[in-house]
């Protein structure tokens, strides 16, 4: 069964607005009976988790444990988070965007630094690739608008960034209204 993927920062924290508002995002998709999928650590990951988790749908947590067995001194997780129900282990970074990718039926990307701008662009090339080929489905991607129409909009003219695969929502009202028509 595929999933709604959630793209997002590991640095917010409980009691910070963008934790708030992503906790938020995943009750709202678990409210409509779609699964969720993260990174799968803390930060947006673990509060879209813990969301999802109070309306009982499956959390999948895509985890790279070699990526990170070393870096919890740096403040990064090497265990997915407790609300993760489901937990898949990825070899590589390339290979957890990949999982997230090829089983989703649309993406949310929340504020983020320079991870959750490579899963956005992934996701984004992959749509224009699927537009060209034509023997897959696009995937609609859906960007907080307040955090990211003004990235996208001063990247280069030049690089051939197509704005059509890219919607913005300003608010939980916002992107209720796409959720719901999601099936």
């Amino acid at each position: 069964m595929k999933q709604i993927t959630v793209f997002g920062s590991s640095r917010c924290k409980e009691g910070d607005s963008e934790y708030e508002f992503a906790e938020s995002v995943g009750s709202l998709i678990g409210k409509y009976g779609h699964n969720v999928a993260t990174g799968g650590y803390q930060g947006t990951m673990e509060a879209v988790s813990k969301g999802a988790a109070k309306q009982g749908v499956t959390v999948t947590g895509i985890t790279v444990p070699t990526l990170f067995s070393d870096k919890a001194s740096k403040g990064f997780e090497r265990t997915p988070n407790s609300y993760v129900n489901n937990e898949i282990k990825a070899d590589s970074l390339s290979n957890r965007i990949h999982y997230l990718l090829n089983e989703s039926k649309a993406f949310i990307v929340l504020p983020g630094k320079i991870g959750t701008l490579t899963e956005l662009f992934v996701a984004w090339n992959s749509n224009y690739l699927y537009s060209i080929n034509k023997e897959y489905d696009l995937i609609p991607i859906y960007l907080k608008k307040d955090f990211w129409k003004e990235i996208i909009d001063n990247l280069p003219k030049n690089m051939e960034l197509n704005k059509k695969f890219i919607n913005y929502f300003e608010s939980i009202e916002d992107l209720e209204e796409v959720i719901s028509k999601l099936n």
